[in-house]
């Protein structure tokens, strides 16, 4: 699996101690100088101002930090496009000489040593950076987040995921408490008849390994009791998906890790709550003017 960064050509013509640096000029965006034919188009589009441009020379989903969602698809890179390519990386495209695009190995094309973007096969497959809209919204909903949880559960922690059981439902989330050093992660889950709001129903606490040339991410939890749990949301394959592995005293369960949205769960409890309250306020509303109507009809009677 591969990661993204940010792409992007080069600098104007330039002449530096007499020798000719060609780049992508911005009086010709169409032209980008002696640039790979693998970058030059992502330049292209970049210099061009193009959504709909930038959107056809990425490979899709674009993985976002959480709780950013993913960008699934060229129509949501469109629409996500002003919040993702900024001042700073057209800036780091128009003024890259052709020799600051680097292939390293496997991982492909990239500029700025792997700051803002991957490139293989002329498209986008990672980006690496994070605008400044991205983090004021990263900010923002990470606290809103956080401020779900069951209020034991809440100080100091930072949202890192979030998955859900395809198979039983129950959701997990990891945490991480970034202010020690090494950072601990923390494991939460909850059952599909649990409140979201509440106590899970597993706590576990751990650490982050990154592990082969491609940094893979290992997720290792332990409790006192002997209760251990794996994840790994990168060595899978396009059919497959990521699993946590949950061993209890030496019975082991497999979990289906499909990534998802706390708060997108947050908000349907709400709706279904809201819904459910406004069915319990009519039938007590019409209990009420039965009564009503009851009381009146004996009234008249008498």
């Amino acid at each position: 699996m591969k990661f993204i960064s940010y792409i992007i050509p080069a600098a104007s013509v330039a002449f530096i101690c007499g020798a000719i640096l060609p780049g992508c000029s911005n009086d010709k965006k169409n032209t980008c100088g002696n640039l790979p034919e693998e970058v030059k188009p992502v330049a292209i589009a970049i210099l061009n101002d193009s959504p709909s441009e930038f959107a056809s020379v990425v490979s899709y989903p674009v993985e976002r930090p959480y709780p950013l969602k993913n960008v699934e698809d060229s129509a949501e890179m469109v629409k996500y496009y002003p919040t993702l390519v900024d001042d700073t990386i057209r800036k780091a495209v128009e003024e890259a000489p052709d020799s600051a695009w680097q292939q390293i190995g496997w991982r492909g094309w990239t500029l700025g040593d792997g700051s803002y973007f991957w490139i293989d096969s002329g498209k986008i497959y990672e980006v690496t950076y994070v605008s400044e809209r991205e983090h004021i919204m990263l900010d923002s909903l990470q606290n809103v987040e956080i401020a779900t949880l069951d209020p034991s559960l809440q100080a100091g922690w930072t949202p890192v995921a979030c998955v859900k059981d395809t198979e039983s439902g129950e959701i997990f989330r990891i945490d991480t408490q970034d202010a020690t050093n090494p950072p601990i992660y923390r494991l939460a889950g909850y059952s599909s008849e649990e409140s979201l709001s509440g106590q899970p129903s597993i706590v576990l606490y751990g650490t982050l390994d990154l592990e082969g040339s491609m940094g893979n991410r290992f997720f290792r939890f332990s409790d006192d009791d002997g209760t251990t749990a794996e994840y790994s949301p990168d060595m899978v394959s396009d059919e497959e998906e990521p699993e946590i592995e949950i061993d209890r005293k030496g019975t082991s369960h497999r979990y289906k890790a499909k990534p998802d949205y706390w708060l997108d769960h947050i908000k349907t409890m709400a709706a279904h709550h809201k819904k459910h309250s406004a069915v319990n306020n009519a039938d007590s509303v019409k209990s009420q003017k039965m009564i009503v109507r009851h009381d009146s009809t004996k009234s008249i009677k008498k």
